[in-house]
């Protein structure tokens, strides 16, 4: 590769085809992956042809020992169940159990919720905001069952209370 020396005044008006010796891009370099690689050989016709013709001889010997099949009208009906994984339609699930419910999205790995609460002096909590707690307030993290987070966010609590959200109710 040589190194080029070229220097552009930007403020002149003179174009990179001007300052260029040829006028047109020489792209013959780019087109070939390695100079030094060697050029692919034409293929001979007459060897793809033969290639075919003994790959069509080996289709041939092997229809007169395994036969050949005519497809029959049950070949192109649709696939029956056995066919699939034991898939169930909805309608089966309901007959199984009538409290069924299709849910969307992944599985809830964990049940229970740690949630912080004010402790209001007598022996009450309140739900606490978000942020940091105020000057002089004392706040308390409970596990609570994840369907009981919403009852437990309106209005105070006691301890015990607290405590019974823990598990289903």
């Amino acid at each position: 590769m040589s190194d080029h020396a070229l220097k552009i005044d930007f403020d002149s008006n003179v174009t990179v085809s001007d300052i260029l010796e040829q006028r047109e891009l020489d792209v013959t370099s780019l087109k070939q992956d390695d100079i030094d690689a060697p050029v692919r050989a034409h293929v001979d016709e007459a060897e793809e042809i033969d290639e075919r013709s003994g790959e069509l001889a080996q289709i041939e010997d092997f229809i007169k020992m395994n036969g050949v099949t005519r497809p029959t009208e049950e070949d192109f009906q649709p696939k029956s169940q056995r066919w699939s994984r034991n898939v169930k339609t909805k309608a089966q699930k309901l007959a199984e159990n009538p409290n069924y419910m299709e849910r969307r999205g992944r599985k809830r790995t964990t049940y229970t919720k740690d949630v912080t609460f004010i402790c209001l002096g007598n022996g009450t909590f309140k739900r606490a905001g978000r942020g940091r707690a105020k000057l002089g307030e004392t706040r308390e993290s409970f596990t609570l069952f994840h369907s009981n987070v919403e009852k437990a966010s309106e209005g105070t609590w006691t301890r015990e209370d607290l405590h019974a959200m823990a598990k289903v109710s």
